[in-house]
């Protein structure tokens, strides 16, 4: 070994594959070979943190040995190391050209002597129209390439006034293969490497132009038919963005849109598609048309699987009625009495409470702050004067302006299966004869049967047993002109004596702030649901 060999540097050597690092240029890399880990750690450990990148021969070659290396490549610096679990991600930095003299080691990782190739700086009139010429063809093909952003050329060329660096720069943006960039890489003169340059680019810009031709030439070779069915989906899709689509089929679409998105049991699903079926034949003055219309919306509307996160929590429940009620001792106990027995068993029959007082005592208050202890949504509906069962299980489609039962209108609006309802003025409800609206009421609160409850409008299975009801009204009705007594499955008459409502004894008064003093209400449990016929005290 000559001492011109010995006083060359020796640095790590980093074998890449499918690229060339060019002078000046930074280039993202990614290691996970353990000779190329090493060679960087090897790089790392030095202050400067440096080392050589060479492309490789061959990119199949998994452990690259000298020879399967080009003989010029690239010092370059590390700016940045990132560590994966599969490797080291590293930014790089190319500072100038070196040629390898000799290979110092190959375990465990290459390392080379190398010398450093200055780069050419020749200068002449033909250097400098090739200069001119490159940037020309390199616009063009920027053009084609992305023909919806455009990119300034003249910023480019000041970016790199040097016609070395700007060859370096777009060989690298242009995507030539590793041969070409190695042979810009190892160009002797500036002239000779924008020669390469130029005759890539000339290349690049005949295909991207050939590529344009025959994209043209199929569109407009388009039959007249395609045309036409182009020109109708454009129409289509202008007439919806402008709302102008045919009514009927808008609403039809945005009913289907909004049934694939709904959470349905499958019985309902398989109701709700015929429906929509029988509504996509009807036109739009078909009379039936705004009564399937009517009832696929009730269907979308109703919340069959949505429910609040109802969890009952005592303290929070006591801490509750007592910020929104003062006094009421007795009350307050009982409904925790009644919400301790459901928190220990949740699918319990329990029974449902009754709030029996004066107007204006507080029933209504009480049971918002049951639903906000409880964390459910509160709906209130008054049974007062109501004569027809109708209002509770619905009208049947058949009859003109039908709707459905006031208890599914309750939850339509509470838009969850498990609220809160307040049934006010149960013992006002009425009877005549278009029914008795008691006996659709003991079908809703039974829960042995509500599970399961039919709407006359609806007419689909609807769950409501995950309903906390709560009952109230202004006194307890002792007996009642005809009543049934459930356990044994059959009616008697009750004495006349017992027909009149009797008047409990009012508490003691206690003042809530500035507001007048009034008796508070007696809680009454509505075993076995018996609403305005028989309340058991």
């Amino acid at each position: 070994m000559n001492p011109e060999t010995i006083s060359l540097p020796t640095l790590p050597v980093l074998a890449l594959k499918n690229t060339v690092l060019f002078p000046h240029l930074f280039v993202p890399l990614s290691a996970g070979r353990p000779s190329s880990v090493a060679a960087i750690e090897a790089a790392l450990a030095n202050e400067e943190k440096t080392l050589v990148l060479v492309a490789q021969r061959d990119a199949s070659v998994e452990q690259p040995a000298s020879d399967d290396l080009y003989t010029v490549g690239t010092r370059g610096v590390i700016k940045k190391v990132n560590r994966t679990e599969g490797g080291l991600e590293l930014l790089v930095q190319g500072v100038e050209r070196v040629a390898l003299v000799r290979f110092e080691q190959t375990d465990p990782y290459l390392q080379a002597r190398v010398r450093p190739l200055p780069l050419p700086d020749d200068s002449d009139t033909e250097l400098e129209a090739l200069h001119r010429a490159t940037l020309d063809l390199a616009a063009r093909a920027l053009e084609l390439t992305q023909p919806r952003t455009p990119f300034n050329i003249a910023q480019l060329a000041e970016q790199a006034q040097d016609p070395l660096r700007l060859a370096y720069l777009l060989g690298s943006m242009i995507g030539l293969d590793v041969e070409k960039e190695q042979a810009l890489l190892e160009a002797p003169t500036r002239l000779e490497a924008l020669r390469l340059l130029y005759g890539a680019l000339s290349h690049e810009v005949h295909v991207l132009e050939l590529r344009h031709k025959i994209a043209s030439k199929a569109q407009d070779d388009m039959s007249q038919q395609q045309r036409e069915y182009l020109l109708r989906r454009q129409l289509q899709a202008i007439q919806e963005e402008l709302g102008e689509k045919e009514p009927e089929k808008a609403e039809a679409e945005e009913l289907r849109k909004r049934l694939a998105e709904a959470d349905l049991p499958d019985e309902v699903r398989k109701e709700a598609e015929r429906e929509l079926r029988r509504l996509e034949r009807l036109p739009a003055a078909a009379p039936d048309f705004q009564v399937i219309r009517a009832y696929l919306d009730l269907i979308l509307e109703l919340p069959w699987r949505k429910h609040t996160d109802a969890v009952i929590d005592l303290a929070h429940a006591r801490q509750v009625l007592d910020e929104d009620h003062y006094g009421l001792d007795e009350i307050k106990e009982r409904i925790l009495e009644h919400l301790a027995v459901l928190k220990l068993n949740p699918k319990a029959n329990a029974p449902i409470l009754c709030l029996v007082g004066p107007p204006g005592v507080g029933k209504t208050s009480l049971g918002r702050s049951i639903a906000r202890a409880l964390g459910r949504k509160f709906e209130r509906m008054s049974l007062g004067g109501m004569h027809d069962e109708a209002e509770l299980r619905g009208h049947r489609r058949t009859y003109i302006g039908a709707m459905p039962g006031r208890v599914l209108q309750a939850l339509r609006r509470a838009g969850v299966n498990n609220p809160l309802v307040m049934l006010d003025e149960v013992d006002k409800l009425g009877r005549d004869f278009r029914g008795d609206p008691a006996a659709a009421l003991l079908e809703i609160l039974d829960p042995a049967q509500n599970d399961t409850f039919r709407d006359n409008y609806l007419d689909l299975p609807f769950d409501l047993s995950k309903v906390f009801f709560i009952t109230k009204g202004n006194a307890i009705m002792i007996g009642c002109r005809r009543t049934r007594n459930p356990r044994q499955g059959s009616s008697h008459h009750a004495p006349r004596h017992q027909l009149h409502p009797l008047q409990h004894p009012r508490p003691e008064a206690r003042p809530v702030g500035d507001a007048p003093t009034r008796a508070g209400p007696r809680v009454v449990p509505a075993q076995r649901a018996r609403t305005g016929r028989v309340l058991d005290p």
